[in-house]
This record gives structure tokens, sequence and C-alpha cells, in this order.
């Protein structure tokens, strides 16, 4: 087989190929589209009666011409002339029912898309986002859902309308006259080969261009987040250059699309018109020769307008098309990931979350976990919580102590070995049970840019919750904290509570906790940034918090260790010590050594 052949071969496999792929990624749309299947068959049965229409429409001025007009019967070019009113409000009234409806069903199919991709985004693992930046999957849920919209309402629905005038267009011409019919179909032909070339190179320059998109984004979100620490080391110069390229490479894209769609729109004018010369000469020909009347002729160049009037506005469409068709891709791969964790479901179980209240009973069983596989965090863990310990970790950055009590909350399962609660395996939990019985509040804790009250119940505020928020504010130390803002429990933070001091957001973190009264109590160096004069009421809610629960607590501050009913000690992903304060003081070991270092520095923290 020569080298032309096999190249031929090859490129006419790949338009095969990316043909069935466009069609692939449409019918994973058929789910969505299921849902409204009634009103999809309305909207599809009125395209035919618009095509009749307009054909009909077109077969009265070629009738009126050879009779009434020709013969000079004004009287019955009347007829002729209402019955084109007729057909002319029937193929409006219909028209617009048709678009609207299309359009009504579009808006709602990307309200359910949208919807299912957020709760589907809600249910991916903490790995999952540690794979993909947010700002690319912020793009694939605003931008890209934006692309499907518009490809439903303005592309893909509407073309159809456009391909039923082209059908019913090319049948009215090969009644009129087969030749002149069969002499557009050729150019209507080598129209669609052109559009066939053009459509691959669209395409590959759209998913360019939703790809820069997506990092873009995911520039700009790591960014503005960290935009103080890039004005204190002076990176502001460094970074614009950065996203100077990453703007650059998306410009080339969006020119390369343009190229191409402007192209395309300029091979269609140039067929139209070449097509109506080639028409006028052959049909002026026809009419001398006696074969063609004059009405047939007109008519028919009535009928290749209205042909090529569509495929200029599929060619318009088309850019909408293949952004679309790019962004389906993007977004369905996402419905393909799933989750680490598999979420147990309870016998008949329903939204309402079961209130089952947990003892609080901890044990791990040679439990060993890696975020990576070859390279594991935690060795052969054993350990045995009672409920209601206060249990204390020790020991330097790295050592596994945070991850550990990531496995406890499931954020990731163990990689060999079992954690149970109450004497169940952790992976036997319903996920709502097991997190509505565990809080964890860490360093640098989430506040949403909402009011109090909905930081604190993590739910729309209603007047009703008032009494329960007042208390668990109050024992947490800070009620008299939000009775100083301006509006109070209605008062709105901005974001992440900068408007708060470190202390005051661990004070609300902990009215969190109070409020959503949990089992389990996970303390995650939560009051290592709370300065001397804050630290006293912190510590005395936290006093508070801790009562009545099982509490695994990282900190810094002795005091807080003090207080544990046993200290573990981690190093390199294993416990090595384990005790009461007095007790590991007088073990020579890790946590003796971090105790005199302590004192020799004259600090009060042990170990984080």
């Amino acid at each position: 087989m020569s080298m032309d052949v096999l190249s031929t071969a090859v490129k006419a496999a790949e338009r095969r190929e990316s043909g069935l792929k466009d069609f692939k990624l449409m019918a994973k749309l058929w789910p969505y589209m299921r849902v409204y299947k009634k009103s999809l068959i309305i909207s599809f049965s009125l395209l035919p009666i618009i095509a009749v229409a307009e054909m009909g429409q077109t077969f009265l001025v070629r009738y009126a011409i050879d009779g009434p007009i020709k013969n000079g019967n004004l009287t019955g070019l009347l007829w002729y002339a209402l019955g084109f009113l007729a057909l002319l409000v029937l193929n409006y009234r219909v028209r617009y029912t048709q678009m609207a409806e299309s359009q009504k069903t579009g808006q709602l199919i990307i309200r359910d898309l949208r919807t299912d991709l957020y709760r589907h985004y809600q249910t991916l693992s903490p790995r999952f986002y540690q794979r993909h930046p947010l700002g690319k999957l912020v793009t694939r849920i605003t931008s890209d859902i934006e692309n499907l919209s518009e490809m439903l309402s303005s592309g893909g629905l509407a073309i159809l309308a456009d391909l039923a005038m082209i059908a019913g267009s090319l049948v009215g011409m090969f009644i009129m006259n087969w030749y002149l019919a069969t002499v557009t179909v050729v150019t209507l032909v080598i129209l669609l080969v052109l559009m066939e070339f053009f459509r691959n190179r669209s395409r590959r320059a759209y998913d360019e261009i939703r790809v820069k998109a997506a990092r873009i984004n995911a520039f700009l979100q790591e960014n503005f987040a960290g935009m103080e620490l890039v004005q204190l080391y002076r990176r502001e110069e460094k970074n614009y250059q950065h996203f100077e390229d990453l703007n650059r490479s998306n410009l080339q894209s969006g020119l390369d699309s343009i190229l191409y769609s402007t192209s395309f729109n300029a091979v269609v004018e140039y067929t139209t018109h070449i097509t109506l010369l080639l028409i006028l000469a052959l049909g002026v020909g026809a009419v001398q020769g006696g074969t063609l009347t004059i009405g047939a002729l007109v008519g028919f160049f009535l009928f290749v307008r209205k042909m090529f009037e569509p495929v200029e506005d599929v060619s318009e469409k088309y850019s909408i098309l293949q952004s679309g068709l790019s962004s389906i891709d993007k977004v369905m791969a996402l419905f393909n990931e799933q989750p680490d964790i598999l979420h147990q479901q309870l016998a008949a179980e329903t939204d309402a979350v079961p209130a089952l209240k947990a003892r609080g009973e901890i044990e791990f069983v040679d439990a060993s976990f890696g975020y990576q596989a070859e390279a594991p965090i935690l060795k052969n863990i054993n350990l045995h919580i009672q409920p209601g310990q206060k249990i204390a970790l020790v020991g330097p950055s790295g050592a596994g102590k945070t991850t550990l009590l990531k496995l406890l909350l499931r954020f990731y399962d163990v990689d060999s070995g079992v954690i149970r609660l109450d004497g169940q395996d952790l992976r036997e939990w319903n996920l709502h049970a097991l997190r509505r019985n565990v809080v964890s509040i860490q360093q640098d804790d989430f506040l949403f840019s909402r009011s109090v009250a909905e930081n604190i119940a993590l739910a729309p505020y209603e007047p009703e919750m008032e009494p329960a928020l007042r208390r668990a504010a109050e024992q947490a130390n800070a009620l008299a904290l939000i009775e100083r803002l301006p509006h109070g429990f209605e008062e709105v933070l901005e974001a992440r509570g900068k408007n708060l001091s470190a202390g005051e957001k661990q004070l609300l973190l902990f009215a969190r906790a109070i409020y959503h009264d949990p089992a389990i109590l996970i303390l995650d160096e939560a009051t290592s940034a709370i300065d001397p004069v804050t630290e006293h009421a912190v510590q005395a809610a936290m006093d508070r918090l801790m009562t009545g629960r099982t509490v695994l607590v990282v900190a810094h501050r002795l005091s807080t260790i003090q207080q544990a009913d046993c200290i573990l000690v981690m190093e390199q992903g294993c416990i090595v010590q384990q005790g009461s304060h007095q007790e590991l003081l007088q073990q020579p070991g890790v946590y003796q050594q971090f105790y005199q270092y302590q004192e020799l520095m004259g600090n009060t923290p042990v170990a984080g």
C-alpha cells in the first residue's frame, strides 16, 4: 500500500472516528433529555409543519406567477395572496412555539446537569481535589455548562429547525425541476465536504480554548487566594509574566477558532452565490427552451435561497455547536470520576440523616495508610480509646498525626487493617451518620461569607434557631463577641472570617462544635494561633467543649496536653510512646526530649 493511499485511509478513519465521537458526546446528554421527552417530541413534531408551510409559500408564488399574474387576473391573485398570508401566519406561529419549547427544554436540561455536577462534586473524596485545581473545577460548572446551555438553546436544537428547512427546500426543488435540483445537490455536497474540513479544525481549536481557559482560572484562583504572599515576596512581575503567557496562548487559540469560523462563513457565502449564478444560467436556458416556466424558475430561486439561508445559519451556529461538544467531553469526564470513599447505604435511607448517637469508642487495629502506595504514612497503628477519653497526639511534623485524624473522619480509607467506631468498621457506617458524630476544629478552619448564625448552624438561619445558637455561643464564650457585632447573629462575615481575629474565629468554631453536639471532638492545632489575652476565654470554652466527649487533640500548648488521659507520641508513622504526662516524663525517649528542649527554650509548647 502506497503512503498516499495509507494517508488517505488514515484521514478517512479519523473523520469517521471524529463524527462518531460527536454522536457519542451528544448521546451522553440523552439521560437528561429523556426526562423532558414529551417536550422534545412536541418540538420535533412541529418541524415538518414548518417545512411544509415554507414549501407551500413557494409553490403559491410559482403558481401565482404562472397563473393570475401571467394572465392579468388580479381577482384570482387575491386568493393566492390570502393563502400565502395564511401559510405565513401558520409558519411563524408554529416556529415560535417550536423555538420556545426547545429553548425552555434546553434550559431545564442545563439546570439539571449543573445541579447533578455540583452534587457529584460533593461526593468526591479529597484525593480528587488534590489532583484538580479548583479553578478548573469552577470552569467546568460555570463556563462549560454555559457553553452547553448556548448549544442547546441556540445551537443543537435550533439546528434541527434549519435542517428541516433544508430538507423541505430540497424536496420542493426536486418537485419543480429534478435537473436543477441535482445541480444544486452537487454544490451542497461540495459545501458539506468543506464543512467537515472546517469542523475538524474548529473542534480542535475549541478544545484548546476550554483547556487554556481552565488553566487561567486555576492560576487566578491560586494567586488571588495567596495575594498577600505574592506581594510580600514581590512576585507581582513574575506572576504577571506567567499570566501574560497563559493569556497569550489562550488568545492564539481564540484567533484560530475565529479564523476557521470566518473562513467557513465566507465559503458558505461564496458557494451560495456561485450556485445562484449557475441556476440562473441553466434556468434561463430551460425557460427559453420551454422546459421550465418563469414561475417555476422564480420558485426554484426561492427554494435555493430558503435552503442556503439555514445553511448560513448552521455555519453561524456551528461554532456554538463545536464549543458545546468540547464542553460535553470535559463535563461528562467529571461524572466518570468516582469517590474513593464508598458511601454505605442504610436500609430505606432517606435525605434525613439518621439520628444515631455514637458512644465514642475508637479502635485502630494494625491500621496502615499512605497517600501513595509506595510511601506509607502510618504503619501498623494499634490503639484503643474508651468513650469520653481525652487523647493528645504529640510528635514532629510529618509524623502522621493529622493523617490519623483524617482516617477517623473517613476522608481516606486504610490500606490495611481496620478502624472501628463503637465496635463497627468505619466502612460499614453511613457517612452522614458517621460525620454527624464527629466534629473537627483546625488551626485555620473555614468560615463562610455568610451570617454568624449560618456559620455556627451550617444551615439557613431561622428565628426559632436563636435560643440554641445563643446557648452554644454562651458556652463557647462567643456570645459577647457576637453581641458586639452590628447585626449580631445576622452579621455577614467576610470570606474566611477575615474581619475577625484568630481568637474570635476560634470562639465561633467552638460555638459551631457545641451547637452540633458531637460524640467525638478532634482538635488539630486548634489553639496554636491564639494570643495570650484571648487564651483564657478560649481555654475555658475548650474545657466545656471537651466535657463528656471523646477527644483527640494535636496541640502545642502544654496546658492542653497535660489534661489528656493519655498522650500518644508519634514518630515516622508509628506510635513510639504512650502514657500520661507524668509517666512519659519518667521515660527516656522522644517526649522527654521534646519537654526538655521546650524548657531550655523557655517555651510552654511541647510538640506539634
